[in-house]
């Protein structure tokens, strides 16, 4: 079984994180339409750590930090929570990484953090985390058509979500 844990997302993990920020293959799939810098970086975990509408963790493998999960737009009246997550490490995916981390995510979510329902986006192309959002208890909820720009391209992006009581009923 794999050794993946979450953490908190602290200024040790900037580095990392801007290197994953800088690559293509991340910064297209997370949709990132500004130059990531380490100022910015060093200024989101400092900002997350602070805002109570964000649980920011970094995803550890074997200790080692491959990858970055965030809860935002935690809406405590509405009781929901945006979901992102991307495994930066290359030689940490396809190996059930980026699996592990989002049960791990919605066990926050749905513990800690204390709300009803995650939700997040992901752009049609992305044949991968929509296999890993759908095997973790997401459902399909709406298309926003056109509403993702990928190397110049506008594609669907895909509205999915998952409820603590789906997620109940998954795993039993």
């Amino acid at each position: 079984m794999l050794d993946v844990a979450l953490a908190p997302l602290g200024p040790w993990h900037a580095e990392a994180t801007l290197r994953w920020l800088q690559d293509p293959v991340v910064a297209e799939n997370i949709g990132l339409r500004s130059t990531a810098s380490l100022e910015r970086t060093q200024d989101f975990i400092a900002r997350a750590a602070e805002d109570p509408t964000i649980a920011a963790r970094a995803i550890l493998e074997g200790g080692v930090h491959v990858g970055n999960v965030v809860l935002d737009h935690i809406d405590r009246h509405a009781s929901k929570a945006r979901l992102h997550v991307y495994v930066g490490e290359a030689t940490a995916r396809g190996r059930g990484v980026g699996k592990r981390a989002v049960a791990l995510a919605l066990d926050l979510a749905f513990g800690e953090v204390g709300v009803d329902k995650v939700w997040l986006t992901v752009h049609a192309g992305n044949a991968n985390a929509k296999a890993v959002y759908l095997a973790a208890g997401f459902v399909v909820e709406g298309v926003h058509r056109a509403e993702f720009v990928l190397r110049g391209d506008r594609i669907d992006e895909i509205y999915m979500g998952v409820l603590r009581t789906d997620l109940a009923r998954a795993r039993a």
